[in-house]
């Protein structure tokens, strides 16, 4: 869908300064109540069950469909009712389900555990990467989770490793995470109290603005 696609508008104000901004939200039409049924209907424990596979034998059986001609539907379809629901931050149950199924399935891997549990921190990550990352089980990528947690900033495997094994609650904003480094900076070069908010204002200005950087 275009309309999630991410996207910068750019424009001058009155003084001829180049301004830009994030597109910040969007709206889609769900016509055929697929947000709806995958938030309140789906089952997500239920275990499919995979159609027969023939392997070429004579003892194999399946089911062949053959589907003939082409079907006409002249009946226009009609909108019976329209419903907005706003999809809050939390994301949709869908996308939530990601990070609690890599959860389940990487906190009991063995391997990874005994190295987070021996701050072994680059070998977990190798492993994690090697046995998780885009594999087929899962199909895990740090922008997957990132997304699915409805983060504004981006994330690291050891940070993903410490909320599986409990070592954080949950992943921190980019404020709190700007915040964060600035009481580090802070607390190194001990500056004069009266003038932490100016150089708290300048650090978070320099990391998450390209155009103050360039100025």
């Amino acid at each position: 869908m275009r309309g999630t696609r991410k996207f910068t508008f750019e424009y001058k104000d009155e003084h001829g300064n180049l301004r830009r901004f994030e597109k910040q939200r969007f709206k889609f039409f769900d016509f055929f109540a697929n947000c709806e049924y995958f938030e309140e209907k789906y089952n997500y424990d239920e275990i499919l069950k995979l159609p027969p596979v023939s392997s070429g034998s004579s003892d194999d059986t399946f089911t062949q469909v053959n589907y003939e001609g082409e079907i006409k539907i002249f009946e226009p379809d009609k909108l019976n009712k329209l419903k907005q629901t706003p999809v809050g931050f939390e994301g949709m149950k869908i996308d939530r389900k990601l990070f609690e199924k890599a959860k389940e399935k990487i906190s009991k891997d063995d391997e990874i555990k005994i190295a987070v549990e021996n701050e072994q921190w680059d070998r977990a990550i190798s492993i994690i990467r090697e046995k998780y990352e885009d594999k087929p089980e899962l199909f895990l990528t740090l922008e997957k989770i990132r997304k699915s947690e409805n983060l504004d900033r981006r994330i690291t495997w050891r940070e993903v490793l410490e909320r599986i094994f409990g070592l954080i609650d949950r992943f921190k904003t980019k404020d709190e995470k700007l915040e964060e480094e600035c009481d580090k900076f802070i607390s190194i070069y001990k500056p004069e109290s009266e003038k932490v908010p100016y150089i708290k204002t300048f650090l978070k200005a320099y990391v998450s603005d390209e155009n103050f950087r360039k100025h």
